[in-house]
């Protein structure tokens, strides 16, 4: 396995509560980013997002918006995944997340594109387009968040109000 999840908060089996985590990405395909920086102060915005098998999430996004400004002065962010509940203040499922965050080049940007085009097939598939993402050269680029920490709140498999933390080990 790729990570580990350290339980620092919560009483629940690991693989169990790894395979909860995987199922809320799997299901959900926007998150919610929160950045801040010196000078544009914080910000929120959401994009599509795909991941990998080492807990990173990849999302696309032009270059000049607030939220990629301010990776360039913080690499660090904040996001949620969530999935709409049946009924108001019921079966809540989902996912906060920090870590570090910040445009992917190299073996990053290819990891980025294979796993976006994983889960969105018809993403950058004209060759040129492809190019400029693996390079660089186009207004919007491929974006990399590793998960550093997680709490996930998923009432129908962990019960109800049962916020579990989890530190992300590589």
């Amino acid at each position: 396995m790729p990570y580990r999840l350290d339980i620092t908060r919560g009483d629940w089996p690991a693989e169990e509560f790894r395979k909860g985590v995987e199922g809320l990405l799997a299901e959900s395909m926007v998150l919610s980013l929160a950045t801040a920086g010196p000078e544009r102060g914080p910000h929120a915005n959401l994009a599509f997002y795909a991941h990998d098998d080492d807990l990173v999430l990849y999302f696309v996004s032009e270059r000049s918006t607030r939220h990629s400004l301010h990776l360039t002065e913080e690499a660090r962010a904040a996001a949620t995944v969530f999935l709409p509940p049946p009924v108001f203040g019921e079966q809540l499922r989902g996912i906060q997340l920090t870590g570090g965050a910040g445009e992917a080049w190299g073996r990053q940007a290819q990891a980025a594109l294979a796993a976006y085009q994983g889960r969105y097939p018809a993403f950058a598939r004209d060759p040129e387009i492809r190019e400029q993402f693996l390079t660089g050269g186009g207004a919007a680029a491929l974006y990399r968040f590793q998960v550093e920490e997680l709490t996930v709140v998923d009432e129908p498999t962990f019960g109800r109000r049962n916020y579990l933390r989890a530190a992300v080990l590589r």
